[in-house]
């Protein structure tokens, strides 16, 4: 933050599959796709200056100051215990699943009446009456929540 106070960062912007040349804005613009320069000295420029041109081959990267050698990179080999191998069997869970079961029966009435909507009052008023035969029904289960 001492940087961009002192005016020595500058946001490049480098937009993948863009035919259009990288620019950089001078201070500190956060944003996908950007790169952010550290100046050793102020960038004598204007609040909102573009900064084209980049030459990518001048930059240097900082030292590090506490390098990693290649043998820390390396992947860690896991020790085998003597002897067969035991492999574990799946841990079995504990789930609470609520479904839904409808028994459905299709059934023609023929009532009359003078409206369609009067029709359907009667037809169900009349349905409410016959007995409700499951095992002519079509049986449908779902699930309708698994925790």
């Amino acid at each position: 933050m001492q940087a961009v106070k002192q005016r020595r960062v500058m946001t490049v912007v480098q937009k993948p599959g863009s035919s259009k040349k990288d620019f950089g804005e001078v201070g500190f613009h956060q944003q996908p796709h950007a790169s952010y320069f550290v100046f050793p000295r102020p960038i004598p420029a204007g609040t909102n200056s573009k900064v084209v041109g980049i030459k990518y081959d001048l930059i240097a990267e900082p030292t590090v100051k506490d390098p990693v050698s290649e043998r820390e990179l390396r992947p860690v080999k896991k020790s085998r215990p003597p002897g067969p191998t035991r492999r574990h069997k799946p841990v079995q869970k504990i789930f609470n699943v609520l479904l839904r079961r409808e028994a459905v029966i299709e059934t023609s009435i023929t009532v009359t009446a003078r409206t369609e909507s009067a029709a359907k009052k009667k037809a169900i008023e009349l349905a409410r009456t016959q007995l409700f035969e499951t095992s002519k029904a079509v049986l449908r289960t779902e699930v309708k929540h698994v925790h």
